[in-house]
């Protein structure tokens, strides 16, 4: 018995001594994640709005797959090439399982084919001149400033540099290599999850084929200096289809001919008022938008209206919604024609779905690794936000060192990319603190399938 009391005490202080060296422990794997991020951006990964998935993802998952799969932990990667990753508890107690995520493809929007990461040690504060005029300074971005005499990594001009999402990436895979070289890091049940086609808005499509179901969440997908995305827009397309009555135009008065375009005209009127547009939106003010109008199939008498709402608060959607709902009935009767709606939700506000602790485990994880978080809303979507929509718990998202994205001018500071990855390793501590009764609440709060 003295043996066994005596193990689980060497044990206890092994664990608190390794939580004291997570800085130590980080910073030797400090070469291994920039040499993994430039092996990373070598990986043409661009996804696109008219394929399910590109060639180039597809490859790029094989090549994360095969380099994870070594690790030793269950790994799978699921026929809409989304990779999963599950690593069992050390701790002996129920704790909430923690959920990362991140996303390995590349915007479409611009060049990202051959990449040439170029490696700027001990930045020495003049404008960074890249092929094809462009320029990274201090007018452009400030931020550059307090790079100096540190690294930095662009592209040659010629292309993105695609630390959107190669950053996060980085950072997640060389967590998953540091708990396999140190089994020792205390930790309670991790589950990670990387996805295609988060840059054309899909990354959630077919989150079902994995066991990803977290109780608490953090998606590295965000940018600079400790910017923490702890909130953002919900997000709903509502489509208006008016449906006329087909008949010559000059008969109208005896053959019943009834136009789609007047009342689809005058529902669109009411529904996208000034007030309402996005030009008149800032801060906290949500919008609502006719984003466009279509003959739907290609038939006059069949007139389509595509609203775009955009709020924090799903209260006020909901308000949109009943009130276009009554106009839309009002004038349907006034012209004597069938009026049909859908709505799809696009994204959520992860701040209406998180984990009760998940702010107290951002600002512990920040202050240890002597990090000021910068909390900021989002007028957007994130990852995290599309897989609210899937049943999942909400997940801010935390600074990877992406700057510029989706730019030629892109560039990443190494420096915050290795502080995202001390920030993870400290989180997996803090996460491990955490009680049952706190998984359970969650679990109440938000009834996905678990």
């Amino acid at each position: 018995m003295k043996k066994i009391v005596a193990l689980l005490a060497a044990l206890l202080v092994s664990s608190a001594l390794f939580a004291q060296s997570i800085p130590s422990v980080a910073a030797s794997y400090r070469p291994t994640l920039l040499k993994r991020f430039l092996t990373y951006t070598t990986y043409n990964s661009q996804s696109s709005d008219d394929m399910d998935i590109t060639p180039e993802q597809i490859e790029t998952a094989k090549k994360l797959f095969a380099e994870i799969e070594k690790f030793g932990f269950q790994a799978m990667l699921t026929p809409h090439y989304y990779i999963y990753v599950a690593v069992p508890s050390n701790i002996d107690k129920e704790i909430p399982v923690l959920g990362f995520s991140c996303h390995y493809d590349s915007t479409p929007d611009i060049n990202g084919q051959n990449i040439k990461a170029q490696v700027i040690e001990k930045y020495d504060g003049k404008p960074i001149v890249l092929k094809n005029g462009h320029v990274i300074d201090f007018n452009s971005d400030p931020y550059l400033k307090q790079m100096i005499g540190k690294t930095v990594v662009t592209s040659d001009g010629t292309t993105m540099l695609s630390a959107d999402d190669k950053a996060g990436v980085s950072v997640m895979v060389t967590l998953l290599q540091t708990l396999a070289e140190h089994p020792q890091m205390k930790h309670g049940p991790l589950q990670f999850v990387i996805t295609p086609n988060e840059d054309v808005g899909r990354s959630a499509d077919y989150i079902d084929e994995t066991p990803y179901r977290p109780d608490i969440a953090f998606d590295f997908d965000g940018g600079f200096d400790g910017e923490v995305v702890v909130g953002n827009f919900n997000a709903e397309k509502v489509i208006y289809q008016v449906q006329g009555i087909n008949g010559h135009q000059s008969h109208a008065a005896h053959n019943g001919y009834k136009n789609a375009w007047k009342p689809a005209c005058e529902l669109g009127v009411a529904c996208a008022r000034d007030e309402w547009l996005p030009n008149n939106s800032d801060g906290d003010q949500g919008y609502a938008e006719l984003h466009h109008m279509n003959m739907a199939n290609g038939k006059t008498n069949l007139a389509e209206l595509d609203f775009r709402l955009r709020s924090f608060k799903q209260q006020e959607i909901e308000q949109w919604k009943t009130y276009a709902q009554t106009q839309a009935d009002v004038i349907a009767k006034k012209y004597g024609v069938k009026i049909e709606r859908q709505v799809f939700k696009q994204y959520q506000n992860v701040a209406e779905h998180i984990h009760p602790q998940a702010r107290q485990v951002v600002e512990r994880s920040f202050a240890r690794a002597k990090v000021t978080p910068r909390f900021l809303e989002e007028r957007a979507g994130t990852t995290a936000s599309m897989f609210v929509t899937k049943g999942l718990v909400g997940a801010y998202t935390i600074f990877t060192g992406q700057n510029n994205p989706h730019n030629f001018t892109e560039w990443l500071s190494e420096e915050d990319m290795f502080r995202s990855y001390l920030v993870a390793m400290i989180m997996l501590d803090e996460v491990s603190k955490l009680t049952a009764t706190e998984k359970t609440e969650i679990a109440r709060l938000h009834p996905a399938e678990r």
